[in-house]
């Protein structure tokens, strides 16, 4: 971990750089979760994630008895409430179309806050936050499709669970991420496959395991659970979030190159149109957070 934290500190160093590449892992990512999804059960796939992340953390497994109540409310919460049903609904949609949605989750967050912690939150970021979900919204209604409409409501319903999450990750800030990570999978794992297991027309575990959907989930895990989220929290904690925040907003455009390199997908001009009201209000949202 030392030469690895090493050979990552020069985009660490600067945070436009590092920002970039945990853009680009990001984004790549959801590519990469439809890749395997389309070989392999929603339930399975988590499992296997999760089992699998598990195992690469397991040096981290240390936490005080204390902790393991608020951790496994955590799990609970972030790996079912949100990983499981994301996975869910990124099987029913594109991964463009997904990469759009998840853009979501820090106003969600904001939103949590405001109702419930009574932080601040601006009007201007209110229609922001409108704005962005009727971008979305708005061609995915027009489309009248089920299972695509059924897809967006499952991936909201994540983001807004993953902004639950966040409100609980505050008791145990003191815990490294890594830690974190790891309990989220080892508990989160066994339930996902039971619940696999409880599927009455489950296909068996061999023909899901695939080439595709082991590349899918090491790069799920290697690339976007441990490589990103290392990068982004020691980004975060070194500079000042609002130095880099706006650049997330390139991810969905990451999402739309890869998504058409690797599968062949493209957006409507309806859905190019309401992207870019999603990203010039994400982009608002952004910088009226900036100046509350």
């Amino acid at each position: 971990m030392k030469s690895a934290a090493r050979w990552l500190q020069p985009l660490i160093d600067q945070p436009v750089s590092g920002a970039l590449a945990v853009v680009l892992l990001w984004g790549l990512n959801v590519v990469m979760m439809k890749i395997g999804l389309n070989d392999m059960s929603p339930l399975l796939f988590t499992a296997s994630r999760f089992a699998l992340l598990a195992l690469v953390l397991l040096p981290f497994w240390r936490i005080a008895r204390h902790q393991f109540r608020d951790i496994a409310t955590l799990a609970l919460v972030m790996g079912i409430g949100h990983f499981c049903t994301l996975a869910i609904g990124i099987s029913y949609v594109d991964s463009s179309v997904a990469g759009l949605i998840l853009l979501l989750g820090a106003p969600c967050s904001s939103l949590l806050a405001f109702l419930f912690l009574n932080e601040r939150l601006r009007p201007v970021q209110v229609l922001a936050l409108l704005g962005a979900v009727a971008g979305i919204a708005t061609p995915i209604l027009l489309q009248q499709q089920v299972e695509l409409q059924l897809g967006a409501v499952i991936i909201l319903f994540s983001m807004l669970v993953w902004a639950a999450g966040n409100l609980l990750v505050r008791r145990i800030s003191d815990l490294p991420v890594l830690t974190v990570q790891f309990w989220i999978g080892i508990i989160s794992s066994p339930l996902c496959m039971l619940l696999w297991w409880l599927q009455p027309d489950s296909r068996p575990f061999s023909e899901q395991l695939t080439g595709n959907s082991i590349a899918s989930l090491l790069y799920v895990v290697g690339g976007s659970s441990v490589l990103a989220y290392y990068i982004w929290y020691r980004l975060i904690s070194r500079h000042s979030i609002n130095r880099i925040v706006n650049l997330t907003l390139l991810q969905p455009l990451v999402t739309m190159g890869f998504g058409y390199l690797l599968l062949d997908e493209m957006l409507s001009g309806l859905q190019l149109t309401g992207a870019a009201v999603t990203l010039a209000a994400m982009w608002l949202f952004y910088q009226a957070r900036q100046r509350a």
